[in-house]
């Protein structure tokens, strides 16, 4: 996740960081993606036929590849908040979201503000995304299913009364 105030400023701040990790840190030899035992030979044979679930080599894509492809989701706050309700929450219907701020190369100070403008301008308008819905989190603590209050939306790590 890369946040920045325009997605062309996101690009200045972040592609450096993008790529270096996809091109530098992942050093995983190929054969530790399929272990032993995970796949059987008819699905081991559709998969290697079947372009889409071919790999594709990280070191030969760029910053706006990594953004375009979904291995990344960054740009303005507008463009992540799209991208996370249309793609991710709505679209794969995720209800607790994980996410990796830092990537790569990052310098503190850069995570920080990442930190920051995710959690002001990104985050508050996803919290209600699944208020509509009759859908309960069996996983989220029991003290926090009830729907947000206020004072809990007002101020992080605000507890209810």
């Amino acid at each position: 996740m890369a946040v920045a105030e325009t997605d062309a400023r996101a690009e200045e701040k972040y592609a450096h960081h993008v790529e270096y990790f996809y091109h530098k840190c992942l050093h995983v030899p190929p054969v530790w993606f399929s272990p032993p035992g995970n796949q059987d030979y008819r699905s081991l044979v559709a998969s290697t036929a079947n372009p889409v679930r071919r790999p594709e080599n990280p070191k030969s894509l760029r910053y706006r590849d990594f953004v375009e492809k979904g291995y990344v989701i960054a740009g303005s706050p507008a463009t992540v908040r799209d991208r996370l309700k249309e793609e991710v929450i709505q679209g794969l219907r995720v209800g607790n979201l994980m996410v990796l701020m830092q990537i790569g190369s990052m310098p503190h100070e850069l995570t920080l503000e990442n930190i920051d403008l995710f959690g002001r301008e990104v985050l508050p308008h996803l919290r209600d995304v699944w208020d509509d819905e009759n859908w309960v989190n069996y996983w989220w603590p029991e003290r926090l299913r009830e729907p947000a209050t206020s004072a809990v939306v007002a101020g992080a790590g605000a507890r209810p009364a």
